[in-house]
């Protein structure tokens, strides 16, 4: 009798486990369905964006930006942007991600070099494994916190008084639905951005104020619209990492206490077999 009461205790936490990876399921593809919707209109403003930054640089063709186009220098000082996830439960999402920038590390010149965290999990990794204290946090990463977070990051990059000689973002893209795959995207110097936006068109502009005004402001756009789309592009991956990992739990849920049934079942009929021969055997 004690092995089939722990038995209907474990058959009572699986369903209960079942349940709440179920729901989580549920909740992350809802979130992610609702990010997918925004997610045409954001890559149409970056793509529009890079664009027309692209065309007003042509007309000014003496530009250049000290922050955003720095001399080389023989002290670096580079900035490093590693975006991760705000919660858990999300299979290797986190693991992949880490293990990729742990490739990067090495070239990177602790004395010199300044840190910026952004999930929950990237702050625990950067601070607790690697004993690195970021000079900037941001825990909470939702679809609501995009633009202030990324308007942020461009206030810290161009107000610095020693501009960076480098500024790089690690993190995860959605290639699939079921393929998230970690990346490095360079922002400053800009020139790296500037090798992967559209040609410029042959309009002609009349410019009612500076063209070097014009072109730094649509330049620090371009930074915080590529900001905000890796921040978007991460927080979506996420979502459809948690739903495969909370869809996989629950199937092995379900195996699990099928199983656990018929274990249960075969038990107590074996007990009742028994009960039953040792009742006839004493008539």
């Amino acid at each position: 009798m004690a092995e089939l009461m722990q038995i209907r205790q474990r058959i009572a936490a699986i369903a209960t486990i079942k349940k709440i990876t179920h729901a989580m399921r549920l909740i992350s593809m809802s979130s992610h369905t609702r990010l997918k919707t925004k997610e045409k209109s954001l890559t149409a403003y970056t793509k529009i964006l890079t664009a027309l930054f692209q065309t007003a640089k042509s007309h000014v063709s003496d530009w250049h930006n000290t922050v955003l186009q720095p001399s080389p220098s023989t002290q670096e000082n580079q900035l490093v942007i590693l975006i991760g996830s705000d919660k858990g439960l999300c299979g290797n999402f986190n693991t992949t991600l880490f293990y990729f920038f742990e490739e990067y590390l090495s070239s990177y010149n602790p004395e010199t070099t300044t840190y910026v965290a952004i999930g929950k999990k990237a702050i625990d990794y950067l601070e607790q494994k690697k004993k690195i204290i970021p000079s900037l946090v941001y825990k909470q990463l939702s679809a609501n916190s995009l633009p202030a977070i990324a308007r942020a990051l461009v206030d810290h990059i161009t107000l610095k008084p020693t501009p960076y000689q480098s500024v790089t973002v690690f993190s995860n893209i959605l290639k699939t639905f079921f393929l998230q795959k970690p990346e490095k995207t360079i922002l400053i110097p800009f020139e790296a951005l500037l090798a992967t936006m559209p040609e410029s068109d042959n309009s002609d502009f009349y410019w009612e104020q500076n063209g070097q005004e014009v072109v730094d402001f649509l330049a620090k756009q371009v930074i915080k619209g590529t900001l905000e789309y890796l921040l978007f592009q991460s927080l979506i991956a996420e979502q459809a990492s948690r739903f495969i990992s909370m869809d996989n739990s629950t199937r092995n849920a379900d195996r699990l206490l099928e199983s656990t049934k018929l274990q249960y079942n075969k038990l107590r009929q074996a007990t009742i077999t028994k009960e039953l021969a040792e009742l006839s055997g004493s008539f």
